[in-house]
């Protein structure tokens, strides 16, 4: 029996969802610059422009271990202002059968408490055996590069 678990994280926004969603969307190579001591590199190696079916490569640091690995592009929705991603060349197809990540950004306006816009990162993955702990490690990557983007953003 195939068991697809997933674990989230949402991070508040103090910038515009537009920017941080076009950040995402348009120029995610520009990750290297932001981060550069998590990135090395990010190419788009398949596809046109960052949009569904195209494949990117990302060399990355994730905790003690240098990583190469591919991520195809799979759904793309703007109006929605979401992007999923699937693992498919690299080193979480040793852990996971599936891996895939789902960044949104939720424009919930302004109240007279606080502002309601965030990002959300949804990580869903099958595990390749049991001895495989969950992805938190994405998902803590992924929370810090939306923390950094907005922070960028709310600066500028």
């Amino acid at each position: 029996m195939v068991q697809t678990d997933s674990i989230w994280v949402k991070v508040d926004l103090k910038s515009s969802p537009e920017k941080v969603y076009g950040f995402f969307r348009n120029h995610l190579g520009d990750l290297v610059g932001l981060f550069p001591e998590t990135y090395q590199s990010i190419q788009l190696v398949e596809g046109q422009r960052l949009s569904s079916g195209s494949v990117v490569q990302f060399k990355f640091q994730l905790g003690d271990e240098l990583r190469a690995e591919k991520w195809a592009i799979r759904v793309v929705d703007d109006a929605k202002k979401y992007i999923i991603y699937e693992a498919v060349e690299g080193d979480p197809l040793k852990e996971f059968k599936v891996l895939r990540a789902k960044f949104e950004v939720v424009n919930g306006g302004l109240s007279k408490v606080r502002r309601g816009n965030f990002t959300k990162w949804t990580v869903e993955f099958e595990k390749a055996n049991q001895n495989v702990a969950s992805p938190q490690n994405y998902l803590e990557l992924f929370a810090k590069i939306s923390k950094g983007v907005d922070a960028y953003f709310s600066r500028n």
